[in-house]
């Protein structure tokens, strides 16, 4: 992961590892990322025109991918739906309505 330099002040952080990645999503549970305790925010994009996408998080010991299902868990619209969190440190997987559709994450 790059290391960016924001703001050199005292009690502020002055680097920040991010990457950004697109993540083809069909129709079968598909790992988008591992947990991350260093991750200060991550953002998912669903990136398809008129598919569905559906975030499924982990709810018991934190590390276990888990498994997402349609209808079920969080759910993307097509064209821009998108999740943020700044407090989700594990593992997130995703399902689609449809195959091949692109998801964009950008986790920091």
């Amino acid at each position: 992961m790059a290391q960016k330099t924001l703001i050199s002040s005292p009690g502020l952080r002055t680097d920040i590892a991010k990457a950004c990645t697109n993540v083809s999503v069909g129709g079968t549970s598909t790992t988008l990322v591992q947990a991350n305790k260093s991750r200060c925010e991550i953002t998912i994009v669903n990136d398809h025109a008129t598919q569905i996408v559906y975030l499924a998080l982990n709810t018991t010991d934190g590390t276990t991918v888990p498994t997402a299902t349609l209808n079920n868990g969080i759910r993307l619209n097509a064209a821009g739906g998108s999740w943020t969190s700044d407090a989700y440190l594990g593992p997130v997987a995703a399902i689609a309505t449809g195959a091949s559709t692109v998801t964009l994450v950008t986790e920091i």
